[in-house]
């Protein structure tokens, strides 16, 4: 019976040194409380002063804040709503806002730049519904003037066309005309001066086209008139007037050093 006494009595001494006493001080849990979750309460700061007359008169008091008398009057929470990291948080907030409004006006100028460059490029020129309406067909003439220049001309008629140099004269014309074309296609421009460049070279080339078939009808009626005096001379024919055909050759005769110059 005494050592079973004996050792409750050791072992209730060494529970006593060594243990450790749970110590709750309400000062320390009022501060944990007010600086996390709860409000900046200024009727739980402990230890109290305990004023007499207006006066603290605990000198726990003094130790504890009398070195920071005005720290109860200020709300010191980081989340409170003059706090710190409400600060930051809306400050974030903020920021968030004005990248997002700078985001949206950088798009805007990009969609606008876009749309203006797209406009005005040239790669998308031949997108223009007036120039696949009108101006395509129009033109067409000068994306292969060789193709267009003697179309249903008889063969005699084309050696003396390239003998005498007109139709030399017909594709230089129109291959500085297709090149203009080109440069309207392809360089970047307003709409409006692109469809005028359209309209002026248009212009040009029917000007051109009416000369060079002016040189054909008038190498042909040369060349006509040319064997019809071979047949004369021959003796194979008799003209009925030989005054008005002599003025006929001679009218024709002048008109044909049109043939020779542009």
């Amino acid at each position: 019976m005494k050592p079973t006494l004996s050792f409750l009595i050791l072992f209730s001494v060494c529970i006593h040194s060594y243990g450790q006493t749970p110590i709750h001080d309400k000062a320390i849990v009022a501060q944990q409380e007010r600086m996390v979750y709860k409000q900046w309460d200024e009727d739980k700061f402990y230890p109290e002063p305990n004023r007499l007359l207006g006066i603290p008169t605990n000198p726990i008091w003094y130790i504890t804040w009398g070195l920071h008398p005005n720290y109860p009057d200020l709300d010191r929470r980081p989340l409170s709503p003059r706090g710190e990291q409400t600060q930051r948080l809306g400050l974030a907030a903020a920021m968030q806002i004005s990248s997002n409004y700078y985001k949206q006006h950088s798009d805007t100028v990009k969609n606008l730049a876009t749309a203006e460059m797209a406009r005005i490029s040239g790669a998308f020129s031949a997108t223009d519904p007036l120039y696949q309406f009108y101006y395509k067909r129009e033109l067409r003439p000068l994306e292969n003037p060789e193709a267009t220049a003697f179309q249903g001309v008889p063969a005699e008629v084309i050696h003396y066309m390239t003998d005498h140099g007109a139709y030399q004269w017909y594709l230089n014309n129109m291959a500085s005309l297709s090149e203009r074309y080109e440069f309207a296609k392809s360089l970047d421009m307003e709409r409006g001066q692109r469809i005028l460049m359209y309209h002026r070279i248009m212009l040009e080339m029917r000007d051109i086209l009416k000369k060079w078939q002016y040189k054909l009808d008038m190498s042909s009626n040369m060349l006509a008139f040319r064997k019809l005096n071979q047949r004369k001379i021959s003796g194979e024919i008799t003209l009925s007037n030989p005054k008005s055909e002599e003025d006929r050759a001679k009218k024709i005769a002048n008109q044909t050093q049109v043939l020779k110059c542009p």
